[in-house]
């Protein structure tokens, strides 16, 4: 799953109005983060195969410290614990909903990923496979997606004229991003695939920080 993982963080500022959308898109993909670089420093493995599923070239097949569910609860635990060093509001909050954000990324994955995800590292996989079905997995990436979006424009206003254009615009480039991963497949050795993988999430990130400055809670 990709955009899909982002309607959890465009969800979260109707529920803590003061955590910014940035910090949300990069909790939902801190895992993704992670495996990038772990698969490029050789940490995680992971193998192009076209056709592996419906929907993704990628096989899965060792990602223990970023996919696991005891992973994946460490990982929530740990970005909700620096939210809430860093906060200067609703703390408390603030880190209960950067780490539920977090979460909902092993959650998503669950469903569409084949058994790949371990429930701890060297345990049994995990997965229900909807990736091979692409319409109906595309079709659930873009329900939560637009789900969140629109949680996210009843909870926030433009506070710049810009920011009326700025969160579809943010949603555009997710849809281009995500027309460009599912026709072209991926090239490269695992160096390139992980640092590219990286570098598009901190990309949105740094979008979503853009958003941030145009756009205020109601």
């Amino acid at each position: 799953m990709f955009i899909g993982h982002y309607g959890p963080a465009f969800a979260g500022p109707r529920f803590v109005k003061t955590v910014p959308l940035w910090a949300l898109f990069l909790s939902v993909q801190i895992v993704d983060v992670a495996w990038g670089i772990f698969v490029a420093l050789g940490i995680e493995r992971v193998r192009v195969e076209p056709g592996f599923t419906a929907m993704s070239p990628f096989d899965l097949y060792h990602m223990p410290w970023t996919h696991s569910l005891l992973a994946a609860l460490a990982w929530a635990v740990a970005i909700g614990a620096v939210y809430a060093v860093f906060a200067r509001a609703d703390r408390i909050a603030g880190a209960v909903v950067m780490g539920l954000a977090s979460f909902s990324h092993w959650l998503l994955d669950l469903i569409v990923h084949v058994p790949d995800l371990p429930l701890w590292p060297g345990g049994p996989k995990v997965g229900f496979g909807l990736w091979n079905n692409y319409p109906a997995a595309l079709g659930l990436e873009v329900v939560v997606l637009l789900a969140g979006f629109a949680l996210y424009l009843a909870a926030t206003r433009p506070k710049t004229p810009l920011g009326r254009w700025t969160p579809w615009g943010l949603v555009a480039l997710l849809g281009l991003f995500e027309g460009f991963h599912l026709t072209n497949p991926p090239e490269g050795g695992r160096v390139m695939v992980g640092l590219s993988t990286t570098a598009v999430f901190l990309i949105l990130t740094l979008a979503a920080w853009g958003v941030d400055r145009t756009r205020q809670a109601k």
